[in-house]
């Protein structure tokens, strides 16, 4: 308890920011010290209702990505045209710890911690790395990966002239996603988007909702991501759009990109891959993802607590 309560809920951000398959669901809080039933299943209503908050859209996408060549002088054992990802079952956990009671005993605070279980396979169609030979191929590697999110709820009163109070979604970390066994680790990734400048190290570190990053409608954003490996794979991924990062030889990668026009909450994911996922047949596949949120800032757009 005592360490949840040091778990501030910090801003990602400095500097212009504002407020704007088959699965299988469980929900059993780990203590229900001072929780009655009727905060356990308030909460449990919350976290379902807030699906732009306990999910995202981008990891277990099964949207194609082509790849070129692999670099001049890279050890490789294929030559990966497309690859893509499919789950064929989620599997879902979900843990509760209640804090900061008030003066009745009863907590004011919940921390939830959802797990998933993703399930599949990584499909990689492939040619041979001999220009001479046209073979095309497909191999289809198991994937296993184990997905990790936190929220913080807070109960507060509908209004200040009312008694009755309800859960509400007051924080959130991005996501994590590792494979099952993994080796691939990111190490920080910075982003840079107009006065935003923040290196982000913890993707599980909760923040307010008052507090993601925003940036402008159609703003240039840059990452570099630090990796454990000079060989790594790294990838953009948007719910429309899957890129490359360039790799600059020395354990980090760099990648710009332009949000959108459309205002709202939205995730960008940064998976790293080993080298042996795509380009050898034989490699067990092995990926570390964080999925960061954000905000596109609009007149008309308002993200936050409510009030």
């Amino acid at each position: 308890m005592k360490k949840l309560l040091l778990l501030a809920l910090l801003a990602l951000a400095t500097g212009s920011l504002t407020g704007c398959g088959k699965s299988a669901d469980s929900l059993t809080p780990t203590s229900d010290a001072g929780a009655s039933a009727a905060d356990q299943a308030e909460v449990a209503a919350a976290v379902a209702a807030s699906p732009e908050y306990t999910d995202e859209d981008v990891h277990a996408s099964s949207m194609e990505m082509a790849l070129q060549d692999a670099p001049e002088g890279a050890l490789t054992a294929i030559r990966p045209l497309r690859w893509w990802r499919s789950i064929d079952d989620v599997s879902r956990r979900i843990e509760t710890e209640w804090a900061q009671p008030d003066s009745n005993g009863r907590p004011t605070m919940a921390f939830v911690t959802i797990h998933k279980r993703l399930v599949g396979e990584l499909h990689i169609v492939y040619g041979a790395v001999s220009d001479t030979d046209t073979t095309v191929a497909r191999v289809d590697k198991p994937l296993d990966d184990r997905w990790v999110r936190r929220l913080a709820l807070q109960r507060k009163r509908v209004n200040e002239d009312s008694t009755r109070s309800v859960w509400r979604v007051v924080g959130t970390s991005g996501v994590e996603v590792k494979s099952e066994p993994v080796t691939s680790d990111i190490q920080s990734i910075r982003l840079q988007a107009g006065a935003v400048d923040t290196t982000i190290t913890d993707p599980l570190q909760l923040h307010r909702l008052r507090h993601l990053i925003f940036v402008d409608p159609s703003t240039p954003l840059r990452l570099t991501v630090t990796t454990s490996r000079a060989d790594d794979t790294v990838l953009l991924y948007r719910h429309d759009l899957r890129r490359r990062f360039q790799n600059n030889g020395d354990g980090t990668y760099t990648l710009e990109w332009t949000t959108g026009d459309f205002g709202g909450l939205r995730h960008f994911g940064v998976n790293v891959l080993s080298h042996g996922t795509l380009f050898d047949d034989q490699a067990p596949y092995d990926s570390n993802a964080w999925i960061l949120p954000f905000a596109v800032r609009r007149p008309d757009c308002e993200i936050g607590e409510r009030r």
